[in-house]
C-alpha cells in the first residue's frame, strides 16, 4: 500500500471517529438538512426510498454478497478476491454495529419512516454498506470483465449508494452526519481492501 493511500485511509477512519464524537456540533447542519428534506419531500418517491432500504438491508445485501462471492470464486476461480470482498463487508458491518451501540446518537424524529428504528443513529449502516459495495465490487470484478461492463456496474452501484443515502434522509431514519460517517468508514475499508486485492 502506498504512503498516500495509507494517509487517506487513516484520514477517512479518523473522520469516521471524529464525527462520532462531534455529532452534537453537527446539530445545526443536520437540522437544516432535515428541514430541507421535509420541505422538498416528494411523496411519489416514497416507494423508491423504501426499496433502497430493503435492497441494502442485512438479508438482501447478504444474499447479493453470497451470490457475487460465489460467482467470483466459481467462475473466475478467484476465491481470494471473493473472500476479501466478503471479509471487508463483514468487518465494516461489525464496526457499524459496535459504533451504533457506543456512540448513542439518537435518530431523528421518525415522522416519515416506514419502519421504526431503535438502534443508535451513527453511522448509517445502509449508506456504509451501499457505498462499500459500490467501491469494492467493480474493483473485485475488474480483472475478469470488460472495462465497459465494469463501468456500467460501477455507475449502477454508485447510483444505488446515492439513492440509499438520500433515502435515509427522506425516511427520517438518519442525520446527514450519519451518512458522511458511513461513507468515511466505507472509504477506509475500501482502501484497506484494495491494498489486499493488488
Amino acid at each position: 500500500m502506498s504512503t498516500p493511500a495509507i494517509v487517506v485511509m487513516v484520514l477517512c477512519f479518523a473522520g469516521f471517529l471524529i464525527l462520532a464524537f462531534l455529532n452534537p456540533i453537527m446539530d445545526p447542519i443536520n437540522t437544516r438538512v432535515r428541514r430541507w428534506v421535509n420541505h422538498t419531500r416528494n411523496p411519489a418517491l416514497r416507494p423508491l426510498m423504501i426499496l433502497t432500504h430493503k435492497y441494502n438491508d442485512v438479508l438482501s445485501l447478504s444474499v447479493q454478497l453470497i451470490v457475487l462471492t460465489t460467482t467470483v470464486g466459481l467462475i473466475f476461480s478467484s476465491w481470494a478476491r471473493a473472500m476479501i470482498l466478503m471479509s471487508a463487508m463483514f468487518i465494516q458491518a461489525t464496526v457499524v454495529s459496535v459504533c451504533k451501540r457506543l456512540s448513542s446518537v439518537d435518530r431523528p424524529p421518525q415522522i416519515a419512516a416506514h419502519v421504526f428504528m431503535y438502534t443508535g443513529s451513527y453511522p448509517s449502516g445502509h449508506s456504509a454498506a451501499s457505498m462499500s459495495f459500490a467501491l469494492l465490487v467493480p474493483t473485485v470484478i475488474k480483472p475478469y470483465v470488460p472495462l465497459p461492463v465494469t463501468m456500467v456496474v460501477a455507475f449502477y452501484l454508485f447510483l444505488v449508494a446515492l439513492l440509499t443515502a438520500y433515502g435515509r434522509l427522506y425516511l427520517d431514519v438518519h442525520w446527514l452526519s450519519d451518512i458522511f460517517g458511513g461513507w468515511f468508514l466505507s472509504m477506509a475499508v475500501y482502501l484497506f481492501s484494495q491494498s489486499l486485492l493488488i
